[in-house]
């Protein structure tokens, strides 16, 4: 005796009433009847698990329990970190724009005086002296403390690796 594929249970359990073989062999069947009992008692609990577990969902959402507690703080936690490493950030631009040298004096910009009593105009020689002297500077004006931040950092990493290659001797 043939028992029922798995293609023709489906369609009992989707409720195919075309199939009277179908039916007959499972009322005939004892093994092919408690296969079909099975399957449907196993999608019954199914539906019914899924459906106690959405009502617990809504349930627990209705009464404000968005997000677990532990994500909640460390949700906090994430934001006062990002707004320390903020405060640092701004304390070490600050600090970093604080003048630390005293100011160089920049040479008089000559220009067409309005009144030529009131303002001292420089010579021509005056003024070539000023441009031959910011163009003989190796370092623009603009970038004097990235260059003096570059030659003090390159003078630290000289002196560590001389202390290296010595400690590495011994």
């Amino acid at each position: 005796m043939s028992h029922l594929t798995d293609e023709q249970l489906e369609g009992w359990l989707a409720g195919d009433s075309s199939s009277e073989e179908t039916r007959a062999h499972l009322q005939s069947c004892a093994r092919c009847h408690s296969e079909a009992v099975a399957l449907r008692d196993g999608i019954s609990r199914y539906n019914l698990a899924l459906r106690q577990q959405a009502a617990r969902a809504q349930s627990s959402n209705l009464a404000g329990n968005f997000a677990p507690k532990k994500a909640l703080a460390m949700h906090r936690l994430r934001w006062a970190g990002a707004g320390a490493l903020a405060l640092l950030l701004t304390a070490q631009t600050a600090w970093m724009l604080k003048p630390h040298a005293a100011p160089v004096a920049l040479p008089p910009i000559a220009s067409a005086p309005a009144n030529a009593q009131a303002a001292s105009v420089m010579s021509d020689d005056e003024l070539l002296e000023a441009v031959n002297n910011d163009l003989s500077r190796d370092v623009p004006r603009a970038l004097a403390p990235v260059s003096a931040i570059t030659v003090a950092r390159n003078k630290i990493a000289a002196a560590s690796a001389i202390a290296a290659r010595k400690a590495s001797i011994k």
